[in-house]
């Protein structure tokens, strides 16, 4: 099992624990599993400040760890980045030789451990293959790296009947011994366990008690307080980080959400969660600046919070704007509109069941979509589909593990 970033880790996860299970089992008495499981996790560090809570969260227990040094040139941060990855991923299956190696997503992480695994001819399995967007720049270098390892990979999982169209379709291109299978995506797993244990009222959030402001560290609030206060307001919750949407498209939704929040007629709480990529940042920095010059007290500009934090911080939003992949199909399994800051997604699943709107980058655009949301109930309940989860039902990761543990006894 291999992870380097926040959602990797997060729909890896689901996997692990079910083939952790299944090891357990086949090393109990009477197992009638011929072969001693060993189930190894390897976190490369491509989001080290970013995962540690979700280490923590989960219990798991990293076996190996890439050492990444950040690149001294944004411009060379992704060719530096994949060959740090590719390299330490190449010594440690030279000296591991695995069986079967698990990737998850479209990431760097997934696409040189890929990469690692393909020359040494070790087995390859592909979570979350299929989903694509017929852009090779949008999202970049996303659409690359997924399209790349599904002609590798032996095992492709496909999150839904569409990515598995697409594997089909382009099976002319894959390996031979390729095998595509429709699963489900593992972040729906993921959500059922984790909103379940924070609703549990022995869950200790103390841990997790402050958010602070990402431009001014001085500043800190107890973002738990707002959130169990969320009835006042309706939170609007804003996410934005894609290298396509960095600069113009950025600054066009911080002037957006300045437009909204300082209009009369609606009582609405902005947070932002920032990345810590500081390209990321900059339009969300300026619009920091001038909360703070206005005194505007209804926009909070939030360094990346913890996962549990930011399930609750979902939870409690009347509406979320994001440009993440993985955002887009937790907000419906939520029961939240969601507003697709792309101009472009290859989660269509909600876009088609209606529960998830893709609004484009423009500003009047991001700024009419949100007040349609709140000034038309209709439109907004549309939005809502109980019962309704275009993304799966909870069993992807079991049916990952079974068909991998099938598969290698089979090979």
């Amino acid at each position: 099992m291999v992870a380097g970033t926040r959602p990797e880790v997060i729909k890896v996860y689901p996997v692990y624990k079910a083939l952790l299970e299944r090891a357990q089992v086949g090393q109990s008495p009477g197992s009638r599993i011929e072969h001693r499981l060993e189930i190894k996790w390897v976190a490369t560090g491509q989001h080290q400040d970013l995962v540690q809570d979700l280490y923590e969260f989960f219990e798991i227990e990293t076996d190996y760890r890439f050492e990444i040094e950040p690149a001294e040139q944004p411009e060379l941060q992704l060719g530096s980045l994949s060959s740090q990855i590719m390299l330490q991923a190449s010594d440690l299956f030279l000296r591991e030789q695995p069986d079967l190696v698990l990737v998850q997503g479209d990431t760097l992480t997934a696409q040189q451990v890929g990469l690692a695994a393909f020359y040494q001819k070790i087995k390859i399995g592909h979570i979350e293959a299929g989903i694509r967007t017929n852009d090779i720049y949008s999202p970049f270098p996303e659409e690359l790296a997924r399209r790349l390892l599904s002609q590798i990979a032996d095992l492709n999982f496909a999150p839904s009947q569409t990515a598995l169209t697409n594997l089909e379709a382009e099976k002319v291109m894959h390996k031979k011994s390729s095998h595509n299978f429709h699963t489900g995506n593992t972040v729906v797993d993921s959500l059922e366990m984790s909103t379940k244990r924070i609703q549990e009222a022995e869950f200790d959030w103390s841990e997790f008690k402050f958010a602070r402001l990402a431009c001014y560290p001085d500043l800190e609030y107890d973002l738990i307080k707002t959130l169990d206060k969320a009835a006042a307001k309706k939170i609007i919750l804003v996410t934005a980080h894609r290298r396509e949407n960095q600069g113009e498209a950025q600054q066009n939704l911080a002037n957006a959400i300045y437009r909204l929040a300082t209009e009369s007629g609606h009582d609405l709480e902005f947070i932002i969660s920032v990345h810590k990529n500081p390209q990321a940042r900059l339009a969300f920095e300026n619009l920091q600046n001038r909360v703070n010059d206005e005194g505007i007290e209804n926009i909070r500009i939030l360094d990346a919070v913890n996962y549990p934090l930011f399930l609750k911080l979902m939870m409690a939003s009347h509406i979320i704007i994001t440009d993440s992949g993985g955002i887009q199909e937790e907000a419906p399994y939520l029961g939240k509109p969601v507003l697709v800051f792309r101009n472009l997604t290859e989660r269509v699943e909600g876009i088609e069941s209606g529960m998830a709107s893709l609004i484009g980058t423009e500003e009047h655009v991001v700024h009419g979509a949100v007040l349609e949301l709140l000034n038309d109930s209709a439109v907004y309940n549309s939005m809502i589909k109980e019962g309704l989860q275009p993304y799966g039902d909870g069993l992807a990761g079991s049916r990952i593990a079974d068909v991998s543990l099938l598969y290698l006894k089979k090979s």
